[in-house]
């Protein structure tokens, strides 16, 4: 039986396209052009997970899908960038909010997404919210999933959809 925690709330991004550098061949300076350019084509990031590995710099970002062409053209058009990002589309972010966060919350929602055999691109965390990235068209069955271990509160106008 799974253990239910209670959380404030759950809230769903949107379509998203999920931009990533993982082949460590990325340098600070492409990552400020990389960044500086979606501030110039006035584009905003949703989420951005970054951090430092031997040989360069790795994120992940996701971006609205309808800005996802924009950031692809932005990226071809710096040859070192074009072949340290890769694109994925369409990706969701499913926040959940804990009343406080412990390891327990990030675990019951790993095991809850793993048995529902639901893809998961990556998650992160913060005081406040407990997001995962997952295909767009899977959702309903990770809102589900979630559902079964967090106790979303009575009055459903707290969830965010």
């Amino acid at each position: 039986m799974i253990e239910n925690i209670p959380v404030e709330g759950m809230a769903s991004s949107g379509d998203l396209v999920r931009v990533n550098a993982l082949k460590v061949c990325l340098s600070a300076e492409l990552l400020t052009r990389f960044l500086r350019g979606l501030v110039e084509n006035r584009i905003n990031m949703n989420l951005f997970i970054g951090g430092e590995a031997e040989g360069g710099i790795q994120f992940t970002c996701c971006v609205a899908a309808p800005d996802g062409g924009r950031v692809k053209a932005m990226t071809d058009s710096i040859a070192h960038l074009k072949a340290c990002v890769e694109f994925s589309a369409p990706v969701e972010l499913l926040s959940v909010f804990p009343h406080r966060f412990n390891l327990k919350v990030l675990g019951l929602g790993l095991m809850a997404l793993g048995r529902a055999q639901i893809p998961l691109h990556g998650f992160c965390s913060s005081l406040s919210a407990l997001t995962f990235i997952t295909d767009h068209t899977d959702l309903d069955q990770a809102s589900a999933a979630l559902e079964g271990c967090f106790g979303l509160p009575p009055d459903r106008s707290r969830t965010h959809g």
